[in-house]
């Protein structure tokens, strides 16, 4: 388990940087972020083909992300990231019999607060991430988090001239808590 403070601290923005921090986990991208690899103690699927089903499943608030693309994006306001070695497949379902990656983000909050994150890099790179949270009434509390990350690519096709390896996505998330009383609890969240 990677908590939100490991994360930060480390700088790790999607699932691929996860990997230095994650003993065992080995994250490939090859052409695209559809092409991405997930492989856990050795096992996985390293094919190159969107269309082959992933042995190490992502989860995302408890929900599947049937393709690589889905889970490579930058990580929102985290409470933890959890990479469990070994086949999944009990609690999980199928493709997860190399292993899971579940991410777990963090709740909305009764209180006012938020945070803002930007940075410029090489190539043009920029990240900008922000989010915030609070109280809508005693029993209904929101978050909204969104952010971009651009990157000039750093490869020319010879043929063409044209740049690749470029990175160009954005996010945005928002969640609902919702707590009538204090054995139920509803948590919406789109993305």
């Amino acid at each position: 388990v990677t908590s939100a403070e490991t994360i930060e601290r480390a700088q790790i923005r999607d699932l691929i940087d996860l990997q230095t921090v994650a003993p065992t986990l080995r994250v490939s991208q090859n052409q695209t972020s559809g092409n991405t690899t997930f492989i856990i103690r050795g096992f996985g699927n390293g094919g190159n083909n969107t269309g082959v089903e992933p042995s190490v499943g992502i989860f995302i608030d408890g929900v599947y992300r049937s393709r690589a693309g889905s889970g490579i994006s930058d990580l929102p306001n985290l409470q933890r990231v959890e990479v469990l070695r070994g086949p999944q497949s009990t609690l999980f379902g199928k493709n997860a019999s190399a292993g899971v990656i579940s991410i777990v983000t963090a709740a909305p909050k009764y209180q006012f607060g938020g945070s803002a994150e930007a940075s410029y890099g090489n190539f043009n790179a920029i990240v900008l991430k922000g989010d915030v949270t609070g109280p809508i009434s005693e029993n209904i509390a929101f978050s909204l988090a969104g952010g971009i990350n651009k990157r000039d690519g750093y490869a020319t096709i010879i043929n063409t001239g044209e740049k690749s390896n470029e990175r160009d996505r954005w996010f945005t998330r928002g969640q609902l808590l919702i707590e009538p009383s204090d054995t139920v609890k509803f948590r919406i969240i789109g993305d």
